[in-house]
Protein backbone atom coordinates (compact mmCIF):
# COMPACT_ATOMS: atom_id res chain seq x y z
CA UNK A 1 0.00 0.00 0.00
CA UNK A 2 1.45 3.30 -1.27
CA UNK A 3 1.35 6.36 1.07
CA UNK A 4 1.18 9.20 -1.24
CA UNK A 5 2.05 12.84 0.39
CA UNK A 6 -0.98 14.44 1.35
CA UNK A 7 -0.06 18.21 1.03
CA UNK A 8 -2.58 20.92 2.24
CA UNK A 9 -5.16 22.73 -0.33
CA UNK A 10 -3.97 25.69 -1.35
CA UNK A 11 -5.91 28.92 0.22
CA UNK A 12 -8.33 30.92 -2.16
CA UNK A 13 -6.84 34.04 -3.13
CA UNK A 14 -7.64 36.98 -1.53
CA UNK A 15 -10.36 39.46 -2.94
CA UNK A 16 -9.17 42.97 -4.20
CA UNK A 17 -9.69 45.36 -2.04
CA UNK A 18 -12.65 47.30 -2.51
CA UNK A 19 -12.17 50.52 -4.07
CA UNK A 20 -12.97 53.40 -1.65
CA UNK A 21 -16.30 55.33 -1.50
CA UNK A 22 -14.97 58.59 -1.66
CA UNK A 23 -12.51 60.33 -3.59
CA UNK A 24 -9.00 60.73 -2.50
CA UNK A 25 -8.05 63.84 -0.80
CA UNK A 26 -6.27 64.84 -3.92
CA UNK A 27 -8.88 63.85 -6.24
CA UNK A 28 -10.76 66.13 -4.07
CA UNK A 29 -9.16 68.59 -3.91
CA UNK A 30 -8.49 68.98 -8.00
CA UNK A 31 -12.08 68.59 -8.25
CA UNK A 32 -12.87 71.70 -6.29
CA UNK A 33 -9.78 73.77 -8.13
CA UNK A 34 -11.32 73.35 -11.52
CA UNK A 35 -14.96 73.95 -10.33
CA UNK A 36 -13.21 77.31 -8.65
CA UNK A 37 -11.59 77.69 -12.45
CA UNK A 38 -14.91 77.39 -13.83
CA UNK A 39 -16.36 79.54 -11.53
CA UNK A 40 -13.93 82.27 -12.55
CA UNK A 41 -15.20 82.13 -16.18
CA UNK A 42 -18.71 82.38 -15.31
CA UNK A 43 -18.27 85.56 -13.11
CA UNK A 44 -16.18 87.27 -15.04
CA UNK A 45 -18.02 86.78 -18.21
CA UNK A 46 -21.61 87.57 -16.75
CA UNK A 47 -20.23 90.22 -14.89
CA UNK A 48 -18.44 92.00 -17.80
CA UNK A 49 -21.27 91.06 -20.52
CA UNK A 50 -23.44 92.71 -17.73
CA UNK A 51 -21.34 95.86 -17.12
CA UNK A 52 -21.69 96.42 -21.06
CA UNK A 53 -25.03 96.23 -21.12
CA UNK A 54 -25.65 98.95 -18.77
CA UNK A 55 -22.61 101.43 -19.84
CA UNK A 56 -25.41 101.16 -22.69
CA UNK A 57 -28.15 102.56 -20.46
CA UNK A 58 -26.17 104.47 -17.19
CA UNK A 59 -25.93 108.03 -17.65
CA UNK A 60 -22.68 108.74 -18.38
CA UNK A 61 -22.39 111.13 -16.12
CA UNK A 62 -22.56 108.58 -13.24
CA UNK A 63 -20.32 105.56 -15.49
CA UNK A 64 -17.04 108.04 -15.73
CA UNK A 65 -17.49 109.82 -12.54
CA UNK A 66 -18.88 107.33 -9.45
CA UNK A 67 -17.32 104.56 -11.31
CA UNK A 68 -13.52 105.13 -11.05
CA UNK A 69 -14.50 106.46 -7.10
CA UNK A 70 -15.58 103.55 -6.39
CA UNK A 71 -12.23 101.59 -7.84
CA UNK A 72 -10.16 103.45 -6.33
CA UNK A 73 -11.78 103.01 -2.65
CA UNK A 74 -12.63 98.90 -3.45
CA UNK A 75 -8.86 98.77 -4.54
CA UNK A 76 -7.44 101.15 -1.84
CA UNK A 77 -9.46 98.90 1.06
CA UNK A 78 -8.14 95.35 -1.48
CA UNK A 79 -4.36 97.07 -0.91
CA UNK A 80 -4.78 97.59 2.64
CA UNK A 81 -6.39 94.32 3.77
CA UNK A 82 -3.62 92.30 1.33
CA UNK A 83 -0.08 91.24 2.99
CA UNK A 84 2.72 91.73 0.57
CA UNK A 85 1.45 94.60 -1.45
CA UNK A 86 2.73 95.71 -4.10
CA UNK A 87 6.06 93.79 -3.56
CA UNK A 88 4.11 90.16 -4.30
CA UNK A 89 2.58 89.84 -7.57
CA UNK A 90 -0.40 87.97 -6.02
CA UNK A 91 -1.62 90.93 -3.87
CA UNK A 92 -0.85 93.19 -7.17
CA UNK A 93 -3.41 90.71 -9.26
CA UNK A 94 -5.98 91.01 -6.45
CA UNK A 95 -5.82 94.86 -6.21
CA UNK A 96 -6.03 95.47 -9.88
CA UNK A 97 -8.97 92.65 -9.71
CA UNK A 98 -11.11 94.88 -6.90
CA UNK A 99 -10.34 98.33 -8.93
CA UNK A 100 -11.65 96.88 -12.20
CA UNK A 101 -14.73 95.52 -10.16
CA UNK A 102 -15.45 98.53 -8.66
CA UNK A 103 -15.31 100.78 -11.89
CA UNK A 104 -17.51 98.37 -13.25
CA UNK A 105 -19.80 98.16 -10.60
CA UNK A 106 -21.92 101.12 -11.70
CA UNK A 107 -22.72 100.11 -14.95
CA UNK A 108 -23.04 96.85 -13.81
CA UNK A 109 -26.01 97.89 -11.16
CA UNK A 110 -27.33 100.06 -13.46
CA UNK A 111 -27.88 96.93 -16.15
CA UNK A 112 -29.69 95.01 -13.51
CA UNK A 113 -33.50 96.46 -13.65
CA UNK A 114 -33.04 96.67 -17.53
CA UNK A 115 -32.60 93.30 -17.97
CA UNK A 116 -35.39 92.24 -15.54
CA UNK A 117 -36.03 89.14 -14.38
CA UNK A 118 -32.31 87.75 -16.38
CA UNK A 119 -31.14 90.72 -14.14
CA UNK A 120 -32.55 88.85 -11.18
CA UNK A 121 -30.78 85.35 -12.31
CA UNK A 122 -27.32 87.24 -13.16
CA UNK A 123 -27.42 88.95 -9.50
CA UNK A 124 -28.08 84.91 -8.24
CA UNK A 125 -25.36 83.43 -10.13
CA UNK A 126 -22.97 86.38 -9.04
CA UNK A 127 -24.16 86.29 -5.19
CA UNK A 128 -23.74 82.25 -5.10
CA UNK A 129 -20.43 82.01 -7.17
CA UNK A 130 -18.56 85.01 -6.24
CA UNK A 131 -18.14 84.29 -2.55
CA UNK A 132 -17.28 80.73 -3.63
CA UNK A 133 -14.31 82.29 -5.58
CA UNK A 134 -13.51 84.84 -3.66
CA UNK A 135 -13.85 82.15 -0.35
CA UNK A 136 -10.63 80.31 -2.39
CA UNK A 137 -8.60 83.60 -3.30
CA UNK A 138 -8.81 84.41 0.49
CA UNK A 139 -7.64 81.03 1.64
CA UNK A 140 -4.58 80.89 -0.50
CA UNK A 141 -1.38 81.10 1.24
CA UNK A 142 -0.04 83.54 0.53
CA UNK A 143 3.61 81.81 0.91
CA UNK A 144 2.88 79.67 -1.75
CA UNK A 145 5.31 82.11 -4.60
CA UNK A 146 7.26 80.41 -6.48
CA UNK A 147 10.90 80.95 -6.06
CA UNK A 148 13.09 80.92 -8.98
CA UNK A 149 15.29 77.49 -9.30
CA UNK A 150 18.44 79.59 -8.61
CA UNK A 151 16.84 81.25 -5.27
CA UNK A 152 15.52 77.55 -4.31
CA UNK A 153 18.79 76.32 -4.59
CA UNK A 154 20.00 78.50 -2.63
CA UNK A 155 17.51 78.28 -0.11
CA UNK A 156 16.52 74.77 0.18
CA UNK A 157 19.70 73.13 1.58
CA UNK A 158 18.93 75.35 4.75
CA UNK A 159 15.43 74.02 5.41
CA UNK A 160 14.26 70.78 7.43
CA UNK A 161 13.18 67.72 5.40
CA UNK A 162 9.58 68.21 6.74
CA UNK A 163 9.11 71.94 5.14
CA UNK A 164 10.88 70.58 1.63
CA UNK A 165 7.97 67.83 2.02
CA UNK A 166 5.23 70.42 2.35
CA UNK A 167 6.66 72.28 0.04
CA UNK A 168 6.81 69.60 -2.14
CA UNK A 169 2.79 69.30 -1.47
CA UNK A 170 2.27 73.00 -1.68
CA UNK A 171 3.72 72.78 -6.08
CA UNK A 172 1.40 69.51 -6.12
CA UNK A 173 -1.54 72.37 -5.25
CA UNK A 174 -0.35 74.77 -7.61
CA UNK A 175 0.38 72.43 -10.71
CA UNK A 176 -3.71 71.47 -9.74
CA UNK A 177 -4.68 75.28 -9.59
CA UNK A 178 -3.05 76.63 -12.15
CA UNK A 179 -0.70 76.52 -15.65
CA UNK A 180 0.92 79.68 -14.96
CA UNK A 181 3.79 79.16 -13.13
CA UNK A 182 4.23 75.53 -14.25
CA UNK A 183 7.57 75.88 -15.67
CA UNK A 184 8.76 77.58 -12.77
CA UNK A 185 6.86 75.04 -10.41
CA UNK A 186 8.85 71.94 -12.60
CA UNK A 187 12.33 73.75 -12.22
CA UNK A 188 11.55 74.35 -7.98
CA UNK A 189 10.25 70.54 -8.00
CA UNK A 190 13.38 69.27 -9.63
CA UNK A 191 15.48 70.99 -6.90
CA UNK A 192 13.30 69.85 -4.22
CA UNK A 193 14.03 65.91 -5.38
CA UNK A 194 17.34 67.03 -5.69
CA UNK A 195 18.01 68.09 -2.45
CA UNK A 196 15.75 65.04 -1.04
CA UNK A 197 17.65 62.61 -2.85
CA UNK A 198 20.63 63.98 -1.41
CA UNK A 199 19.08 63.21 2.28
CA UNK A 200 16.96 60.48 2.15
CA UNK A 201 18.45 58.09 -1.30
CA UNK A 202 16.46 55.49 0.14
CA UNK A 203 13.14 57.00 1.42
CA UNK A 204 13.22 58.79 -1.94
CA UNK A 205 13.57 55.21 -4.03
CA UNK A 206 11.24 53.59 -1.76
CA UNK A 207 8.84 56.91 -2.18
CA UNK A 208 8.79 56.77 -6.03
CA UNK A 209 8.67 52.92 -6.69
CA UNK A 210 5.14 53.34 -4.60
CA UNK A 211 3.96 55.53 -7.40
CA UNK A 212 4.78 59.24 -6.39
CA UNK A 213 1.96 60.83 -4.32
CA UNK A 214 2.88 62.13 -0.97
CA UNK A 215 6.25 61.46 -0.11
CA UNK A 216 5.74 62.03 3.96
CA UNK A 217 5.20 58.17 4.61
CA UNK A 218 8.21 57.10 2.83
CA UNK A 219 10.87 60.09 4.49
CA UNK A 220 12.82 60.42 7.56
CA UNK A 221 11.71 63.68 9.26
CA UNK A 222 12.00 62.72 12.93
CA UNK A 223 15.04 64.56 14.42
CA UNK A 224 15.81 66.26 11.37
CA UNK A 225 18.19 68.87 10.87
CA UNK A 226 18.84 71.23 7.88
CA UNK A 227 21.50 70.22 5.70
Amino acid sequence: MSTAASFPPEPPPLPAPAAPLLPSRAWRQALWWRAVRWGRVLITTTFLGTALVGALVAPWQSTLLHGPALGVVLGGVAALATGGYPREPAPRRLVVHATAAGVLLVPFGAALPVLGSLGGLVALVVLVVGPLVAADQLAADPAVEIRDAVEAGAVLPALPTAELVDRWLVTDELLLRSGRHRARTAEVRARLLEELSRRDPDGVTAWLAAGGGSPRPHLRTDGDVAG
